[in-house]
């Protein structure tokens, strides 16, 4: 790979139905360094250290939000919910090799 490619990692793009329990993220690969994760619809909360967030425990990403993990770490302890119980959330994650920046 060049130095300084950043790009997505091939066909990896996932696309999550948040509910009122915690979510992990489904399809981690193995090459995963660095996630975006584009709030498609509706208020969710989530937390990166493995603890399940709750509507006042987490940070909370707007529709239109995009969360930024920047570590194999965050990736594999982020967990999800939707903000609001009485409407659903939906997020697309998108999967990178490594960072923005790293070479």
């Amino acid at each position: 790979m060049a130095k300084g490619n950043f790009s997505p990692i091939p066909n990896t793009l996932e696309t999550l139905a948040v509910t009122d329990e915690a979510l992990k993220l489904a399809s981690v690969p193995d090459a995963a360094a660095y996630a975006e994760c584009f709030v498609r619809t509706n208020p969710v909360v989530e937390t990166r250290d493995g603890t399940a967030p709750t509507t006042t425990k987490g940070k909370q990403w707007s529709a239109g939000d995009i969360i930024v993990l920047r570590s194999r770490r965050e990736i594999i302890e982020f967990q999800v919910i939707r903000e609001n119980a009485s409407n659903a959330a939906t997020i697309d994650v998108e999967y990178f090799n490594k960072a923005p920046g790293m070479n």
